[in-house]
């Protein structure tokens, strides 16, 4: 209703300029035109609207502005408090002598504050009380009549609007009125908002005629610049700017959004800051996490979360100033391969949106990760004995990006789309450099994002990533797009490997984050516990979240180990002696599977809240007794390598039982001694190599029967033809036994 309105009072008002009491341009003669040539500046002002010009011209002599999103927004109705800034700058009204301050006229506007006070002094305005203006409440055609009367002497009648405006003729035709009640004809007379652009409209014509302006300005803009997703948002939006100076972050929807309050969190090499707000009347938040690293870059998480079952829209914007130019780098370009069988367990995620890049004025350069929008829902299961599972479950992956550069300006919007009852995740990564060395290097991980997507993060939070739960996992939902916390890729791998090798600046800021992740999901505990429970334990031992899982705990140790002390991370060498003493005590807490004097293996999983013993796995195992003769080698304690030995027994002692008819390895042992499943393909030749490795410097006497096991494993991935990983054949080269590689090809990741 109210944008019809507008739009038909600017019909007959553009009318009225020719044939009523304005009599502004009724002859072309008498004004001077002037041709301006500029630079466009609001994304929704363009050559062919019809009042661009007035509008360029107002805003040029300072009188009017858009809004910091880049719009003008001129079918959104004017504010009596934006009304009485134009007339206050457009008539010079002196400051007025008193100091009345209203609750809805923020103190630190000085030019609102000023207008409000000089407009009542000069009763062009009225206040509403002793305390409130009605700053914020829509222009009226009855008050900006009242208003052009006394500050203009310019008298506008509704019956030169009935005989001007068809369309408006139509709404205020007597013979319609008079057949509604005489409260109704005066809101409809008088009430009807005026918009933005009318508004400008008129004063325009109104300074043309008593010769404040000297000419007419006929703008030709420059074409904007969008991406093919952006589109200005017409109604009265909510903006707020959240932080920084050089890279305003701005928050915009049409609900009220209010700002709660702020937590600062250091972690010696990193900062969170966020920043909390409330959005409408419904119990919707968002939350915004800036997280920014020694080196300057950062990562904005959003996060909004609605409980009501109303949609909802937040849209994050981000202003670069000073760009000359840009670039968009997209990973759609090369397709995911996906199992068309597989519908259920499907991995719905893909890879981010592209990288944006921008040359600056100054010849320096810039980029930005975007990561795509993720729309989920909160699963949680509680049990009877104490402990929880939780996950999410994944209702949409979509595209948040969209931009615009105006001028030198360049803006881009993130929105979070909320259909109610749900949470909306968006991040992006900013750089002040090139976030890869070089192009090959940025469209070779695109393409890797693609091939692997499986197992490479794209859906990032403050709180971590997500990923595909597997469908052995509670509470899952029906459609199998469960979706949590995994520890093994909460650690950051493949970035550190690649880091090491190409010393991109993304990969180390992916480093970076991945441990503020760990210590977050840690929190106070020296070890790691799940937070998802498997059901396929569920069911052999009844175990349930949370528990801690070796295998997890160890790739952890590893990771901090292996690039804490490079990336400054303080005491990083403590979760490999914290999982280590960890190891050490189980014999005497009985997660132990005994097979002679001295040899017995360590379970793979603890339970926190059951006491149950569990199987261990071929791969656990290795890995544990690899921790262990590492924090041997580290911190020199016997205990250490007393249960790795106890361990390398056990294994010998059952080499051949461990192995099977197909040259494979079993995939685990249960407490009953009984040997079941199939091993991973590639995981566990990785670790026979590594302890073949590590038990050459320490004690030679148990190479013997790694190699034979190692041998064994080789032959089984040449037979069918599964290849070898890059880690196996650099680690097979480093013990010279590379005669035992695989045939096959090389892969990246270990099936």
């Amino acid at each position: 209703m109210k944008k019809t309105a507008s739009f038909l009072f600017a019909s007959v008002l553009f009318a009225n300029l020719f044939f009523g009491n304005l009599h502004v341009f009724a002859d072309a003669d008498r004004a001077k035109r002037e041709i301006v040539q500029t630079e466009v500046k609001f994304t929704d002002i363009d050559q062919t609207y019809w009042a661009k010009n007035e509008i360029m011209r107002l805003v040029e002599n300072g009188l009017m502005d858009g809004y910091r999103d880049l719009q003008f927004r001129p079918a959104a109705p004017i504010t009596v408090g934006e009304a009485a800034k134009v007339f206050y700058l457009a008539l010079s009204l002196p400051k007025a002598s008193n100091e009345i301050s209203f609750d809805d006229i923020d103190d630190e506007d000085e030019q609102l504050k000023n207008a409000v006070r000089a407009t009542i002094a000069e009763g062009i305005f009225a206040a509403k009380s002793d305390r409130v203006f009605g700053a914020d409440e829509p222009l009226t055609i009855a008050k900006m009549s009242s208003a052009l009367s006394k500050a203009f002497n310019v008298h506008l009648t509704k019956e030169d609007l009935v005989n001007i405006g068809p369309l408006y003729k139509d709404i205020l035709a007597p013979a319609k009125l008079s057949k509604l009640p005489t409260s109704v004809q005066v809101f409809v007379e008088d009430q009807l908002p005026v918009d933005r652009a009318t508004f400008a409209f008129i004063v325009h014509q109104i300074l043309m005629e008593n010769g404040t302006l000297d000419s007419f300005k006929n703008y030709i803009l420059s074409d904007a610049d969008y991406s093919t997703t952006f589109k200005p948002v017409e109604a009265t939006v909510y903006l707020l700017k959240v932080s920084f100076d050089e890279h305003p972050i701005y928050l915009r929807s049409t609900d009220q959004i209010v700002f709660d309050h702020h937590e600062r969190i250091d972690y010696g090499y990193s900062r969170d800051n966020i920043y909390t707000y409330s959005v409408g009347e419904k119990g919707a938040a968002i939350e915004l996490t800036v997280r920014s690293f020694d080196n300057g870059d950062y990562f904005l998480f959003s996060k909004l979360e609605n409980p009501s079952a109303s949609e909802l829209q937040v849209d994050v914007l981000q202003k670069e100033n000073f760009v000359d130019s840009y670039a968009f780098y997209r990973f759609d370009r090369n397709q995911i391969k996906r199992n068309s069988d597989d519908v259920f367990n499907a991995d719905r995620t893909s890879y981010p949106t592209g990288v944006l890049r921008f040359i600056n004025e100054d010849g320096t350069v810039q980029e930005r990760m975007v990561g795509q929008a993720y729309r989920s829902r909160q699963l949680s299961m509680d049990y009877d004995r104490g402990g929880r599972s939780q996950m999410r479950e994944l209702l949409k992956e979509e595209e948040a990006l969209s931009f615009t550069k105006i001028g030198s300006t360049f803006m881009s919007v993130h929105t979070l789309l909320s259909n109610g009852n749900d949470i909306v995740d968006q991040w992006y990564l900013n750089s002040e450099n090139l976030l890869f060395e070089n192009d090959d290097h940025r469209e070779n991980w695109m393409l890797e994002s693609a091939k692997y997507y499986k197992k490479r993060n794209s859906w990032y939070t403050a709180l971590g990533p997500f990923n595909k739960m597997a469908t052995t996992t509670e509470p899952l939902p029906e459609n199998g797009q469960g979706y949590g916390r995994n520890l093994l890729l909460l650690k950051e791998d493949r970035a550190m490997e690649l880091y090491h090798q190409q010393q991109d600046r993304y990969f180390e800021n992916l480093i970076y984050n991945s441990f503020v992740n760990l210590q977050n999901f840690r929190g106070d505990k020296p070890y790691w516990e799940t937070e998802v429970t498997s059901t396929y334990l569920k069911d052999l031992y009844g175990i349930t979240a949370p528990f801690i899982d070796t295998r997890f705990n160890e790739q952890i140790a590893l990771f901090y180990y292996r690039s804490g002390d490079v990336f400054g991370i303080e005491d990083y060498q403590e979760p490999l002696r914290n999982y280590a003493d960890l190891l050490a005590s189980q014999k005497e807490e009985g997660h132990v599977i005994v097979v002679g004097e001295d040899a017995y293996y360590i379970s793979d999983y603890f339970p926190i809240i059951q006491d149950v013993p569990t199987h261990a796995s071929m791969n656990h195992v290795l890995g544990g007794m690899n921790i262990l003769l590492m924090a041997y080698n580290e911190f020199d304690d016997e205990k250490y390598l007393e249960t790795a030995r106890s361990i390398q027994k056990a294994i010998a002692i059952q080499k051949e039982d461990w192995l099977r008819n197909n040259n494979d390895i079993w995939y685990r042992i249960s407490p009953d001694l009984d040997f079941k499943g199939d091993d991973y393909k590639h995981l566990t030749l990785e670790d026979l190599i590594n302890s073949y490795k590590l038990w050459s410097d320490i004690d030679k006497t148990f190479l013997p029967v790694l190699e034979e096991m190692i041998e064994s494993k080789a032959a089984y991935l040449s037979d069918e033809q599964l290849g070898y990983t890059t880690k196996i054949k650099k680690g097979l080269e480093e013990i010279g036994l590379l005669k035992y590689l695989p045939e096959g090809e090389e892969r990246t990741d270990a099936l």
